[in-house]
């Protein structure tokens, strides 16, 4: 399986992320400035965001890679039903 978040993905669950935080977390006023402060950095379309989407890509495609090793030792091997060629 292959999941892949683009950018403006990315930004729109970060953003839902932070909103959540920021408005159904008791967090100290200190706390809430710096996670506004990162929202602002991290702005749709800005590198930085761009960079972090990068980063949710590997760390999902890495979480994914795992459970298919442990599936696969579990099961005492992996025969695909469909070939897929590189693309």
């Amino acid at each position: 399986m292959r999941l892949i978040f683009e950018a403006d993905e990315a930004w729109s669950m970060m953003m839902l992320i932070v909103s959540q935080v920021v408005d159904g977390v008791d967090l100290p006023d200190d706390a809430k400035v710096k996670i506004r402060t990162w929202r602002s950095a991290h702005a749709e379309g800005s590198e930085k965001m761009n960079l972090l989407a990068e980063e949710m890509n590997e760390a999902l495609g890495n979480t994914i890679d795992d459970a298919t090793r442990r599936l696969i030792r579990r099961k005492g091997g992996f025969v695909p039903s469909i070939q897929q060629e590189d693309a």
